[in-house]
């Protein structure tokens, strides 16, 4: 068996700043090249020119974190289900019908306000986060260098 069919995936290391370290793939995942230290040929610059990834037009980075977006989505949720949990529990008590279901409408009425709450903590803390963000990246750009 080839080592180029074994070895199907190209992991290169990157800093914080989304700028490639010196580790990873010294070729452009071919499934021969070597792990470790960049080559002789300039480092991870050199590994990039060798990949030919440096023209391509292909983004090294997402510009937008999918792990936050998500959050906003769950955010964005958790206040909905608290309107959709407010609006059940009004609808299950204001409908004639047997005992059964007076004690279903007060659960969901005993939880809207805490998906409410939720929510609401959850894109609080997600506008801090996006201030923290901007404030560190207003920090970089002003920074004379």
């Amino acid at each position: 068996m080839s080592e180029a069919g074994s070895d199907p995936l190209n992991f290169r290391e990157m800093d914080a700043l989304g700028n490639p370290t010196r580790y990873g793939r010294a070729d452009g995942g071919s499934g021969s090249g070597a792990y470790g230290p960049g080559s002789a040929a300039g480092g991870a610059a050199g590994n990039l020119a060798q990949a030919g990834m440096e023209g391509s037009g292909q983004a090294t980075r997402l510009s937008i974190n999918p792990f936050i977006v998500a959050l906003w989505a769950v955010a964005a949720g958790l206040i909905l289900a608290a309107f959709g949990a407010f609006t059940i529990a009004q609808e299950v008590l204001n409908t004639p019908g047997s005992a059964d279901s007076t004690p279903t409408g007060y659960m969901w009425m005993t939880f809207a306000p805490f998906l409410l709450f939720a929510g609401l903590l959850g894109i609080m803390g997600l506008l801090f986060w996006h201030a923290g963000q901007w404030r560190r990246s207003r920090e970089r750009q002003s920074a004379p260098s």
